[in-house]
């Protein structure tokens, strides 16, 4: 593996890495500012338990792709290191 190689999986270990996290952390905002954006279509014909199963909804799929992404930032991680390890240089 090549220094640029290396350089290039780095920064898409970090970038990856960091939406991954702010998705995770930032969760709550971002699915309760897409809810309301989602109850302000309804036109004020929304029962409450519909709006927490929406607002839940949003949440979860906000954890969901954040960790797959921070997981997926971690797998592609050890995979450079291995392979910057084992594999000879050019």
């Amino acid at each position: 593996m090549t220094e640029n190689q290396l350089k290039w999986s780095g920064f898409f270990v970090a970038v990856t890495g960091v939406v991954g996290l702010v998705l995770i952390f930032f969760s709550v905002d971002f699915g309760t500012s897409l809810a309301e954006s989602w109850l302000v279509n309804q036109d004020g014909f929304s029962s409450t338990e519909l709006y927490h199963i929406i607002l839940e909804s949003y949440i979860n799929s906000f954890l969901i792709t954040g960790s797959i992404l921070l997981g997926l930032s971690f797998l592609f991680a050890i995979v450079a290191y291995f392979a910057f390890m084992l594999l000879p240089k050019r």
